[in-house]
């Protein structure tokens, strides 16, 4: 096969393969790649500007998806930037989105089968150790919540986390039972830091019920209490 043969098969946007080794006893495919000489730039990984001073060029070789029965790894150039901005950074490479040893693709695999199956048992399946396995979990799951849309918070609840920490605030959808946020103890500025960082007024004013066994914080807070029908 010829590079752009395996260029098109491998199909990572904006990147070409000018080397390759397959091993067939050990089935193993390993490709070289660097990004193709018509482009606008580099993206900074801090501020997300086009860059086209380089400070220096550096390898990282990651796991990619299998290729019928052969694992395959890609080592890929990467760029260290002068950005005005940030410094020297990285440059953003849109198949790596994190620092683990694998490509978005891999994690993507890896985190849908975890949903349905134990860590251990996709890392048999992915011959990965277990904790790369739940780390990439990890690493899919955060980049989920990130994207996902999240559903409109209607009702709030604090749970009794036992007789050290005691309580624990946890906001969530009593809905659908997902929990949306944690906060250490129940004090009302557990609560404050809960509304400046994640709802805005006017999804504060959407909040229909609060189950607040008689704390108060609930119904002192920006509005709600006006509204709620306190759940005791």
């Amino acid at each position: 096969m010829t590079h752009k043969e395996w260029t098109a098969i491998l199909a990572w946007p904006g990147y070409r393969v000018y080397r390759h080794e397959l091993d067939e006893e050990a089935k193993t495919l390993k490709l070289w790649v660097r990004r193709k000489p018509v482009h606008r730039g580099f993206e900074c990984s801090g501020c997300g500007r086009r860059v086209h001073m380089v400070h220096d060029l550096r390898e990282r070789e990651i796991r990619d998806l299998p290729w019928s029965v052969y694992r395959a790894t890609v080592v890929v150039e990467v760029h260290r930037l002068r950005c005005p901005e940030c410094g020297v950074r990285v440059e953003r490479i849109e198949q790596l989105p994190s620092k683990a040893p694998c490509s978005k693709r891999f994690e993507e695999i890896v985190g849908q089968a975890c949903e349905s199956a134990a860590a251990s048992r996709v890392a048999r399946r992915f011959q990965l150790p277990e904790t790369t396995a739940r780390a990439i979990d990890r690493c899919y799951l955060e980049r989920w919540d990130q994207h996902r849309r999240r559903p409109t918070l209607k009702q709030m609840d604090e749970i009794y986390r036992g007789k050290i920490d005691k309580f624990l605030t946890v906001v969530s959808n009593l809905e659908t039972g997902e929990p949306l946020w944690f906060g250490r103890e129940r004090r009302k500025e557990t609560l404050d830091e809960f509304f400046r960082t994640q709802m805005r007024s006017g999804q504060r004013k959407r909040i229909e019920a609060a189950c607040v066994d008689m704390w108060e914080p609930f119904p002192q807070h920006g509005g709600v209490g006006s509204r709620v029908p306190h759940r005791l």
